[in-house]
């Protein structure tokens, strides 16, 4: 985050990933995570958690896996909208289980085998599904099925629903009725209370570094109306009141700073509405606003009025493709490709680029050359270069651009979604083909004179760069290439023209 140095915070105190170094326990949070060892350490089978959006559910759930024991094997899923096998099959992924075969038939054996395994080394297995609203109920009633691995005495496998507070509602609809009889551990996570609030920033700041930070009381109190408690919104607000401070030079936050970033978040008049648009309300306010400039007979004191010029504030419409945050989005799937093109570009700096359709010349006609990944993203992570993803979308592929990479987590750019966070092991399967942009600059008369050059300055070419490729010039390449780990060809292959386009300035697989 760009206010870190000045504030002297060691990390971003108020980021929006579900970090578990940050989570603040609250008597709440304690009462939850205390249901769900309960659930585990007794073997209750099924466990349900819910909580508000932004609630704090995902954060609590990365602590809890941070303190089962060794002896407690995890499944972690958080993108459950997938059919059943596909479900199984990440599952099965997750716990490292490797299956005969293909069919549901083979996996579900795979599992059988895996969990008799564990249950006789007193060991236990533990099935987390995040978003858990967002199953199927063909999907759901497949979760239900697998809870009849058990012996006589046990459940062989603990699954915690984990989801929002709509979750309840289908799990007691009466096709999931058997379900709803197994859930034996049930807890929704409430949000924070006013002293709470203030306990949460100031227990963030304390854990970024930031000790001389302090929110006004006032403040906190403007806060926590905005939020109603919700630790999401509690930290865009703080956030954007630390965007505030630095922009204006100070570290002394008052609370008219705070008033400002909570006004710019919100809707006149909302309960906590952030300004993370999606296509949806965009197309609707736009609608709207068409009808309210055409007829003229709605006063600009009319709050919807106010409503829809707030949510369109800071996004650009182009054609079919609008803009917010910097990100080119569109509904329209036939133009996902074109807005991920658009996307990796921007991240490349390039300006005055044009929502359409032609989007896919662009590169071209700005000197980048295109470099095919197939579909191993660990190429990508090698190049250490933002990249766009191919993955399987239903019967079709969709795209993404891998924006950043850290440990096991990572950071794509959706056409349709915009930013999300997710753990590589969840899409990594999915990945059907990839390509990377770079400037190469080894094409024409003088590439190998560039090559010695790049060569020399790397500290593997310790010759005259005389532009001629002779065994000396292989050398240093296949130095470089092994160097590098990628094939030792000593050519000027494509790879390694990528790596040693890989220059101080170009985009790096990292946070921002």
């Amino acid at each position: 985050m760009i206010y870190n140095k000045f504030f002297g915070f060691r990390e971003e105190p108020f980021g929006l990933t579900p970090n578990p170094k940050f989570l603040y326990m609250s008597k709440k949070h304690e009462e939850a995570i205390a249901h769900l060892n309960f659930g585990i350490s007794e073997n209750k089978g099924f466990i349900m958690l819910t909580g508000e959006v932004g609630s704090g559910k995902t954060t609590l759930i990365r602590y809890l896996l941070n303190t089962l024991g060794h002896d407690t094997h995890t499944s972690l899923i958080i993108n459950p909208k997938v059919d059943p096998l596909e479900l199984l099959k990440l599952i099965n992924y997750d716990f490292g289980v490797t299956a005969a075969g293909s069919t549901e038939k083979d996996h579900l054996e795979a599992l059988n085998n895996f969990l008799l395994d564990v249950f006789s080394k007193n060991e236990k297995a533990v099935l987390i599904i995040d978003e858990s609203q967002e199953l199927s109920l063909e999907s759901l009633e497949f979760i239900r099925l697998l809870s009849n691995f058990e012996t006589n005495t046990k459940k062989l496998l603990q699954v915690i629903l984990v989801g929002q507070p709509e979750l309840k509602r289908i799990v007691a609809s009466e096709p999931l009725k058997q379900l709803d009889q197994r859930i034996a551990v049930r807890y929704h996570l409430e949000p924070l209370s006013r002293d709470d609030t203030t306990i949460y920033i100031n227990h963030r700041l304390r854990i970024a570094g930031g000790g001389m930070i302090i929110f006004p009381p006032k403040g906190i109190k403007l806060i926590y109306k905005h939020s109603h408690g919700i630790p999401r919104l509690i930290n865009l607000a703080c956030d954007r009141t630390l965007l505030f401070s630095y922009s204006e030079g100070t570290i002394n936050i008052d609370a008219g700073m705070v008033r400002k970033a909570v006004r710019d978040l919100s809707f006149p008049d909302s309960k906590g509405t952030t300004d993370f648009l999606k296509p949806a309300i965009i197309g609707v306010s736009i609608f709207l606003l068409i009808v309210i400039l055409a007829y003229g007979n709605v006063s600009r004191e009319d709050s919807y009025f106010e409503k829809i010029s707030s949510m369109l504030k800071g996004v650009k419409i182009e054609g079919d493709f609008f803009i917010n945050d910097g990100i080119y989005m569109v509904s329209n799937e036939e133009l996902f490709e074109a807005a991920c093109t658009l996307n990796l570009l921007n991240i490349w700096g390039e300006k005055d680029l044009k929502g359409s359709a032609e989007a896919a010349k662009e590169p071209t006609k700005r000197g980048f050359s295109v470099y095919k990944l197939g579909n191993d993203i660990d190429k990508a992570i090698k190049f250490n270069m933002p990249s766009i993803l191919y993955m399987k979308h239903g019967k079709t592929n969709k795209c993404v651009v891998l924006r950043w990479v850290v440990g096991n987590d990572a950071m794509l750019i959706d056409p349709r979604e915009g930013k999300n966070i997710l753990p590589l092991k969840t899409f990594k399967n999915m990945i059907t083909g990839g390509v990377v942009f770079y400037k190469n600059r080894y094409r024409g008369n003088n590439r190998v004179l560039l090559l010695q050059q790049e060569l020399k300055a790397r500290g593997l070419y310790d010759y005259p760069a005389t532009g001629e490729f002779g065994t000396r010039t292989k050398q240093a390449l296949m130095k470089f290439q092994e160097r590098e780990g990628i094939g030792k060809t000593g050519e000027l292959d494509d790879e390694t023209a990528v790596m040693l386009s890989n220059i101080e300035g170009t985009p790096k697989l990292a946070p921002e």
